[in-house]
């Protein structure tokens, strides 16, 4: 997520231009614009992890969420398609329509309230929000939306990753029109990490 945030503010302030005494002095009492107001959209059912940043993007239990303070980031919803698929093609091309619909809503709305939306974070298959996939087409049209409004794409393949999709990752099976911005990995991989585009990189490695 800080890499999110962080080449987001950069693509604001411009390459190669160094952080303002305001900025330096601001972060430290976790105001702006050292803090900036930026949030990340995530989709209902969706699960990305329990620790305090990632719960604000977890919407599976309300067990994992409960007495917990929470970022006041958008929340659209995942597609849910009638089955069999192809007796629904109509039906679940409307549905990948109006959630897409909403998601573009949503970052229109958070940009106007001042919290602009700086990344989307989402599963290529829902696991722990009820096994729920979404179209090809509807993943390449979210990664379109989210260039066009300048926000990074973030796949969590935390559980679809390592191969049992019959792809190492499963957002291959999408034929994107890039790779996705940030990729995240971990449990059968046997270890945690992730991996990304070189927009996504700080100029200060350390950083994270």
């Amino acid at each position: 997520y800080k890499n999110l945030f962080i080449a987001y503010r950069r693509k604001e302030r411009g390459e190669n231009v160094d952080f303002s005494e305001a900025e330096k002095e601001s972060c430290m009492i976790n105001q702006p614009p050292g803090s900036p107001k930026l949030s990340l959209l995530s989709f209902h059912g969706g699960f990305h992890g329990r620790t305090l940043a990632v719960l604000s993007t977890t919407h599976s239990k309300a067990i994992h969420k409960v007495d917990i303070p929470a970022f006041d980031w958008p929340v659209a919803h995942f597609p849910k398609y009638k089955y069999p698929l192809e007796d629904h093609v109509s039906e679940n091309k409307a549905e990948d329509r109006k959630c897409l619909a909403e998601v573009e809503d949503l970052i229109e709305q958070y940009k106007k309230k001042g919290s602009p939306v700086a990344g989307i974070v989402v599963e290529p298959i829902q696991s722990e929000g009820g096994d729920n996939e979404a179209s090809a087409e509807f993943f390449q049209e979210l990664q379109r939306i989210a260039k066009k409004h300048g926000a990074g794409l973030l796949m969590d393949e935390v559980q679809t990753g390592g191969g049992s999709t019959g792809k190492m990752w499963c957002h291959e099976h999408f034929n994107l029109d890039s790779p996705p911005d940030i990729v995240t990995f971990s449990k059968k991989m046997q270890m945690g990490g992730y991996f990304h585009s070189l927009d996504m990189k700080p100029q200060q490695s350390y950083r994270v």
